[in-house]
């Protein structure tokens, strides 16, 4: 699955900066907003930054996880997208980083 990261200012109220994972959906790449992270310094955007891009991040609404593995998703996946499809049903497509290709094409 292929990440990017975008970096955005905040509102003038909130300050600092959001750094949002995306992810390739074929031709776009689809914004994680919900996940944002809120950033009050440059040091905390590249940190964020780092973490969104080098470590495993949810296919379906971009949490991006603490380690280099997909340790956690299991509970992850069953508390916020069991509605879409079941965690064994999930967890075959994204093992074999397939998951946003079938799922694209099921819409």
């Amino acid at each position: 699955m292929t990440t990017k990261v975008e970096v955005y200012p905040a509102s003038k109220e909130l300050g600092g900066y959001w750094v949002c994972a995306c992810i390739h959906m074929g031709s776009y790449y689809k914004h994680m907003d919900k996940n944002r992270v809120h950033c009050v310094d440059k040091e905390a955007v590249s940190i964020a930054v780092w973490d969104a891009l080098n470590h495993k991040v949810c296919p379906e609404c971009g949490h991006v996880f603490s380690e280099h593995s997909w340790d956690g998703i299991d509970t992850h996946w069953r508390s916020a997208h069991e509605n879409i499809i079941s965690y064994e049903d999930a967890w075959k497509l994204i093992s074999k980083d397939k998951y946003v290709e079938v799922m694209m094409a099921t819409e």
